[in-house]
């Protein structure tokens, strides 16, 4: 059996993500479906290679856009780690504090 050659990254690859980082930006990044279907990857995934790459000097990334960057992935990282509850999202489960109706013996 032979060992498997880890995938390689070239410039080309990180060109690309910052592209799309750059893109979407405006916009709190790409959704989970996009950043899937254009490279494969979980938002995680994505997100924690761009801000490697956005905290790097090179690529040379004018300030603004490299602080836009970086706080769009920790946005969504923070999101990723913790995502909001169903409350937050607007969806309360009333289950628990709705009284049970029972039919009456009689």
């Amino acid at each position: 059996m032979t060992p498997t050659k880890p995938h390689v990254r070239s410039k080309r690859d990180d060109d690309i993500v910052v592209e799309f980082g750059n893109r979407w930006a405006l916009f709190g990044g790409g959704s989970a479906e996009d950043i899937f279907v254009t490279f494969g990857w979980t938002e995680a995934q994505y997100f924690e290679r761009l801000q490697v790459l956005a905290g790097r000097r090179f690529p040379p990334l004018d300030d603004a856009l490299r602080q836009r960057l970086l706080a769009v992935c920790a946005a969504r990282l923070q999101r990723v780690d913790h995502p909001p509850s169903r409350a937050a999202k607007g969806h309360v489960d009333n289950r628990e504090s709705r009284p049970t109706t029972r039919p009456s013996p009689h």
